[in-house]
């Protein structure tokens, strides 16, 4: 046996992010130095169907392992964080797909991307990760391992707080606003002209007919919280409501499942990393009802958060040192 490649097959390690939009692949060392990277189309198979979802996890583990000049039985082991998985079903229909890419055996384990959100960005500790982008979902997780989730059941449902929901909030409320139901203020005109529209009239031609997508109606979350900066009440008012519900859901997970006297809240997703007001008011919204936690900025990305737990598998701590490490190289 060739020892040099037996030592390397030990310190390897495969992170892999999987979401609507993209997939992402990290490869570490066991210091947590980054070797690799690869990107990829999504992964969501309620979204693109298993073909393409299997596709586009080859293409990023594939790109990561090629910079790296490695293969796939270099890797130790290998932890995926994808969206769409809920039941152990989805677990085990994924683990057939990273076979499909040369991942297999016991140190290839599966979850849920908000896990991995928690993992990435509380470095491994113990908390709760609540996550803000297109949608909304809240995760926490114990020093036991046990965990419980608040929210994240699809747009019908839960999906308070997130892009989606402030843009639909939006639209609500500038067509109560064109009927004559609220005071208008600029957020009407703002509405209208993003869904290219000249009267209520023609709302439902625009939605219904043509067709406005999820991802679509969440992009205009960035112009409702720049009316709220602006001064638009009405805008304001949606941006509260949505930071109100947010911090309901780590309200309610910390309930049921308290990770500490002080919990640990990690604030994750584009919308909650990027949008400084948004941010501020969902922190000062938890912080109101649970004045004891500490809310956090995301220590690394998702996908070092999936390499770290990768580590874990192979009996390797999240020392700081191996932090700092993942953290030098995410591209987050």
């Amino acid at each position: 046996m060739d020892t040099e490649a037996g030592d390397r097959r030990s310190q390897l390690v495969l992170g892999i992010d999987g979401g609507g939009t993209r997939t992402r692949a990290c490869l570490a060392d066991e210091s947590g130095r980054v070797v690799g990277w690869g990107e990829a189309g999504l992964t969501n198979v309620h979204h693109a169907g298993a073909d393409v979802a299997t596709e586009n996890l080859r293409l990023a583990i594939s790109g990561a392992l090629g910079q790296a000049g490695a293969s796939a039985g270099d890797v130790g082991a290998a932890f995926a964080g994808l969206a769409g998985v809920t039941q152990e079903a989805s677990r085990d229909a994924f683990r057939v797909m990273l076979g499909r890419c040369g991942l297999r055996g016991p140190r290839v384990d599966v979850d849920h991307d908000i896990r991995i959100a928690l993992a990435g960005g509380l470095a491994g500790r113990p908390g709760i990760a609540l996550v803000v982008g297109t949608g909304s979902s809240c995760y926490g997780r114990d020093a036991g391992g046990r965990s419980w989730q608040s929210g994240g059941w699809g747009a019908v449902l839960a999906d308070e707080g997130s892009g989606y929901f402030l843009g639909r909030e939006a639209m609500v409320a500038a067509a109560r606003m064109a009927d004559g139901r609220e005071a208008e203020t600029p957020l009407r005109a703002a509405v209208f002209e993003w869904l290219g529209i000249g009267s209520v009239g023609e709302v439902l031609r625009r939605i219904h007919e043509e067709g406005l997508s999820r991802s679509e109606i969440a992009a205009f979350a960035p112009a409702v919280s720049a009316l709220a900066t602006a001064g638009d009440g009405a805008a304001r008012l949606i941006l509260e409501r949505g930071a109100d519900l947010l911090a309901e859901m780590v309200g309610a997970n910390h309930a049921r499942l308290p990770t500490g006297e002080g919990p640990d809240v990690v604030i994750t997703g584009g919308l909650g990393t990027k949008d400084e007001g948004y941010r501020r008011m969902i922190e000062s919204a938890i912080l109101r009802r649970l004045p004891e936690a500490r809310v956090h900025r995301p220590i690394l990305s998702p996908v070092a958060g999936a390499a770290l737990l990768a580590m874990g598998m192979m009996g390797i701590r999240g020392e700081d040192e191996i932090v700092e490490h993942l953290r030098a190289h995410d591209v987050g």
